[in-house]
């Protein structure tokens, strides 16, 4: 796992990215064998470096590829990966891609020595339990928002369609590695998303009962980081994508959003996340809303509630003293920071409403959707501790 102290190669390394640096990688996890089976996990997403770099390898012994990864990663599809003749007897996972295909490398890789089901470590009463380390596993984010190369965790839709988070110590990657060429061409629509979930966990870490020192302060840098590097990468991937030629303050602003969602990835890795992300899997589950635009559609109503907590209030000042310099009034500060948010989503056309989400959702009609998501432990993390009468109002608001 990365230190918090993160050392980023080089813009040049970065252009020039080979198959032989990741073989380094990948020597000092097997001993410097040569002789040893890969799996590549992937998506069929138009990243011209990561393709560059496969069409590097296609050629060589001992690899296999599967590229059809979807998002929301759903049991059956990483079971047929994993039942997959070519898979077997792989020695090291590596995966390439947004975080449902991170977290499918991760289910794989744990897969591979714990044997089973995807389907059986589901559930908040899993008929098995992780007890094995995973094979050696290398992630690689394509995107910068879900922190997954950092995390514990994997999201999983199981065969009843309902979302499930597993996470086990025995599930993190052995080795991340953050390249800025793999994100620079991401559409903006997905820069958006993939930011706002950035956001979310550094929030979400912050109004956590299980935020400590250490993860508060991650949660504040990565907080602060998005605020600032977002708007300008959003702005950068989309010109790059329109034909404008690759320039320094593009790697900047790619490289500095990597780094805030593995600073957002190293606290809810160990807090959790909260009430957001357990209403955003109702949203997935049911309309499949993708997941950063799932988790910021409620981020505003969450922020109010968590602004009850005093010492929640005292860390969002904390940022918001950041960009509003000489305030000192916390009540303004917190208010501020709000505000900020608030014109971030505007700025990235995000939905502010059900139907802008093209749901018909009636106030009628909440509980009989989001009920569930209080079986979510995560929605357990919330500061102050969510329930139906203070969380159904942010739902009702965006009918």
């Amino acid at each position: 796992m990365l230190s918090s102290k993160l050392n980023p190669i080089t813009v040049e390394e970065e252009r020039h990215l080979t198959k032989k640096y990741l073989f380094n990688m990948i020597g000092q996890l097997t001993a410097g064998r040569k002789e040893v089976k890969i799996s590549f996990v992937t998506d069929n997403a138009p990243i011209q470096a990561k393709n560059d770099f496969f069409e590097s390898i296609k050629n060589e012994k001992n690899i296999c590829l599967f590229d059809t990864v979807q998002p929301n990663p759903r049991v059956s599809d990483i079971m047929k990966m994993f039942n997959d003749r070519s898979f077997k007897n792989s020695e090291i996972v590596i995966g390439i891609g947004g975080g449902s295909v991170l977290d499918s490398a991760k289910a794989l890789a744990m897969l591979a020595t714990n044997g089973g089901s995807l389907e059986q470590y589901l559930s908040n009463t899993p008929e098995r339990k992780i007890t094995k380390k995973n094979l050696p596993l290398i992630l690689i984010p394509t995107t910068a928002g879900t922190g997954s190369e950092v995390t514990k965790v994997g999201v999983y839709t199981s065969e009843s369609g309902r979302k499930y988070t597993l996470g086990s110590p025995l599930m993190h990657a052995h080795k991340a590695i953050l390249i800025q060429d793999f994100i620079l061409h991401a559409p903006s629509p997905l820069v958006a998303s993939t930011g706002l979930d950035a956001l979310d966990h550094a929030l979400e870490s912050i109004w956590n009962k299980n935020a400590n020192e250490e993860t508060l302060e991650l949660s504040r840098q990565a907080t602060i980081e998005v605020l600032e590097n977002l708007k300008n990468m959003y702005d950068h991937c989309n010109q790059i994508r329109n034909g404008k030629p690759v320039n320094e303050d593009d790697y900047s602003a790619c490289k500095n959003m990597l780094h805030a969602s593995c600073k957002a990835g190293m606290a809810f890795n160990l807090t959790g996340t909260a009430a957001g992300h357990s209403l955003s899997f109702v949203l997935s589950e049911t309309w499949h809303v993708p997941h950063g635009t799932a988790c910021a559609f409620t981020l505003n109503g969450v922020y109010k509630l968590a602004i009850e907590n005093p010492k929640t209030r005292k860390n969002l000042a904390l940022i918001s003293s950041h960009f509003h310099k000489g305030e000192k009034d916390e009540k303004k500060l917190v208010a501020l920071l709000q505000e900020d948010i608030s014109n971030l989503y505007t700025y990235l056309k995000q939905p502010k409403t059900f139907k802008d989400l093209g749901i018909d959702m009636t106030v009628d009609k909440i509980d009989d959707n989001f009920e569930r998501s209080f079986d979510d432990p995560k929605m357990h993390n919330q500061l102050p501790v969510a329930t139906k009468m203070n969380i159904y109002p942010i739902l009702e608001e965006l009918c």
